[in-house]
Order: structure tokens, then sequence, then C-alpha cells
């Protein structure tokens, strides 16, 4: 797997998360809170209070994304310019480095599993 930065543009992000939505049940819909020339901020509904939020920098080739339940972060994974890190599940303050860079379909697959493992969909 390439450590390479992936350069999004929004179009491409939402093209993501419009993929995430068909693939994977748990999702409900989406939506674009902010959006500038260089960065966007998306939350991908599961219920009210259990979402995905997906902030990206275009310029820093940053991705940051976060499953949030009852405003708490519970995982999470963050990369820019290539260097990628997870909140883990088991310990979301902790940030440990790994291979690869983040990126939304994946994401939303662990996403999936995790809820369904812990009976939340």
């Amino acid at each position: 797997m390439s450590s390479e930065p992936i350069r999004l543009s929004v179009d491409a992000i939402i093209g993501q998360i419009a993929e995430g939505l068909q693939l994977f049940s748990a999702f409900d819909s989406y939506e674009v809170v902010d959006v500038t020339e260089s960065t966007v901020k998306i939350k991908i509904y599961v219920q009210k209070d259990l979402y995905v939020q997906l902030y990206s920098n275009l310029s820093k080739v940053k991705l940051n994304l976060t499953l949030i339940h009852g405003n708490k972060r519970i995982y999470g994974e963050d990369s820019e310019g290539g260097i990628r890190h997870i909140h883990p599940f088991e310990n979301p303050d902790e940030h440990t480095v790994t291979e690869g860079v983040a990126a939304i379909v994946p994401f939303l697959a662990q996403v999936q599993l995790y809820l369904e493992r812990k009976g939340l969909i």
C-alpha cells in the first residue's frame, strides 16, 4: 500500500460518501456542514447523536474521520501529507501512527463492523 497522500476534491469526497451510503447499511444520510475553497466538513449520519464527522483541508492533503456518539469521539483516523494515525476504539484519546493514508470507504467499513458488534445498528 502506498503512503503517498491522495489528493481529493470536494466532489470526490462527496462521491465516496455517496458510495459508502450505498455499500453500508449503517449510514442513513449526510450533511455538508461547511465548505470553503480548500476545506470541507461533513456529517454522515447513523442516528442524530451517532455519526461520522469528516474534515478535509485540501491544500494540506489532510483528511480526518471521526466516529462520534453522544458528542464523544469513539474512533478516528487522521492523515496529513501521507502520515496517518488512528484513535483506536479501545482508547480513542490515543494516537497510533500507522502505514497508509486515511480513506473514506474503508473507514466506513470499520465503523459498520463496530456498530454491528456493539448492537448499535
